[in-house]
């Protein structure tokens, strides 16, 4: 039996003869004492099994679990449902049982539960249903999540990028509106369209951009030479981020001059 010390994480394998049911263990590491259930180890099935499922009391457990999940959100008078059903059947031999049994030990060792444990339950909640259960319960998860308020490293991100911090959005219209800022051009591909007079292109997403332009100078390297004669000319060591400060159509008053070069 398998056993991992709450306090250290330091992982005992406890003889056969003292994996009897639940026990008080000392981590030879740090001292600590813990009761032991027995971990599964790494890559265990721990899915209900059909002749599992036929079973009263998994049953009850198969109920618990989807009413509690399928909505996609854990609040805690779920969770302590989950915990008293639990401590009712903590001596079960049943993979599922036992695995859940030793994560919410593990969670609730601190006395309070984060999100991130929250996010952990619910996958292992699903990782023990079975398919006809658990595909209707992961997509309530996610919808839920994704219906939740944006995230503080979210808004942040609009905020350092826009200047200002929007206000109600979920976390998924926080995700397309970075997906947005962060596909809209740069101020310098803006820059470069106003020199090339290719405006008509400000409307597309900055890879497009990226793509037309490598064409762009490849058909003719003297483009970008004038464009650099630009820039060294009027003062731009790259710092420049006002795209008004180029003139549409300057290309003109440079390209005649940065051909001659290649001739």
């Amino acid at each position: 039996m398998l056993h991992r010390c709450p306090n250290c994480e330091n992982m005992m394998r406890l003889p056969d003869d003292q994996a009897k049911g639940p026990q008080w263990v000392s981590c030879p590491s740090c001292g600590n004492k813990s009761i032991a259930l027995g971990e599964l180890l790494p890559g265990a099935r721990v899915t209900l099994t059909a002749a599992q499922l036929k079973l009263p009391e998994i049953e009850e457990f198969v109920v618990l679990l989807v009413n509690i999940a399928s909505d996609g959100v854990l609040d805690y008078e779920e969770l302590q449902k989950l915990t008293d059903w639990l401590n009712g059947h903590i001596q079960s031999e049943i993979p599922a049982v036992r695995y859940m049994v030793n994560l919410m030990l593990r969670v609730c060792a601190d006395g309070k539960v984060t999100e991130q444990e929250l996010f952990e339950i619910q996958l292992a909640i699903e990782r023990i249903l079975p398919k006809q259960y658990r595909t209707r319960i992961a997509e309530a998860r996610q919808s839920a999540y994704y219906n939740g308020p944006a995230s503080a490293a979210q808004l942040d991100a609009i905020e350092s990028c826009t200047g200002s911090r929007p206000f109600g959005l979920t976390r998924r219209e926080a995700s397309e509106a970075l997906d947005r800022i962060y596909n809209r051009p740069s101020n310098r591909q803006l820059m470069v369209l106003r020199f090339f007079n290719r405006m008509d292109l400000a409307t597309t997403t900055r890879s497009q951009i990226s793509g037309w332009l490598d064409s762009f100078i490849e058909e003719d390297p003297a483009r970008w030479e004038a464009w650099e004669l630009f820039k060294a000319e009027n003062g731009d060591d790259g710092s420049q981020r006002d795209p008004s400060w180029v003139p549409i159509g300057a290309v003109q008053a440079y390209i005649t001059r940065t051909r001659a070069q290649f001739r």
